[in-house]
């Protein structure tokens, strides 16, 4: 069912499902809170829980070793409070916006396989109040020991050359009067 949405998406009733590039999914429930910045404007806070029992299993470890301990991986940066699988969106600063970031929210994820970054916008769709998409942090990425790494959303680089594959091989034809085969 949730293959229909996008990887991050908020319902009208700030229910949300948040899918990683791993396969992870997640399910929650987000408060919306009034912005100090700019009279109108929103930001949102909630926790997630796991779908599946393993990661509910290796989500529940992260969670209480950060409660007994407080300590956040050290290739975390300096000024994080993120705190396992609790996600807040914020607008981008007043200052970094443009018109076409203007409306969007960023917030950061922390899960049992690393720290992502959500990016998301509101929605044009009248069954989703906001969607957007989920990648491995920079932070996450600078990590040599990252376990999500490879999740990394692959740019187009700019003035690469464009290889054509070669069209397939032509198919031998079938022995005439021989039925072909048919799925199972």
């Amino acid at each position: 069912m949730t293959a229909n949405y996008p990887p991050f998406a908020v319902f009208p009733d700030l229910n949300c499902i948040l899918r990683t590039p791993s396969g992870a999914e997640y399910r929650g429930k987000l408060r919306q809170h009034p912005s100090t910045e700019v009279d109108g404007e929103h930001w949102y806070e909630g926790y997630l829980r796991a779908e599946h029992k393993d990661h509910v299993t290796a989500d529940t470890t992260l969670k209480d070793r950060f409660n007994r301990d407080g300590l956040r991986p050290e290739y975390f940066h300096a000024d994080s409070n993120v705190e396992p699988l609790r996600v807040k969106l914020n607008r981008i600063p007043t200052a970094k916006r443009t018109d076409k970031n203007a409306d969007t929210l960023v917030g950061e994820v922390w899960n049992h396989e690393g720290l992502w970054t959500v990016v998301a916008s509101p929605s044009v769709s009248e069954s989703l109040h906001l969607a957007g998409n989920v990648v491995p942090s920079r932070h996450e990425l600078a990590y040599g020991g990252s376990r999500i790494k490879q999740y990394q959303p692959q740019a187009a680089a700019a003035g690469s050359e464009v290889i054509e594959d070669a069209p397939p091989a032509a198919r031998k034809s079938r022995a005439a009067g021989k039925p072909a085969s048919r799925p199972a």
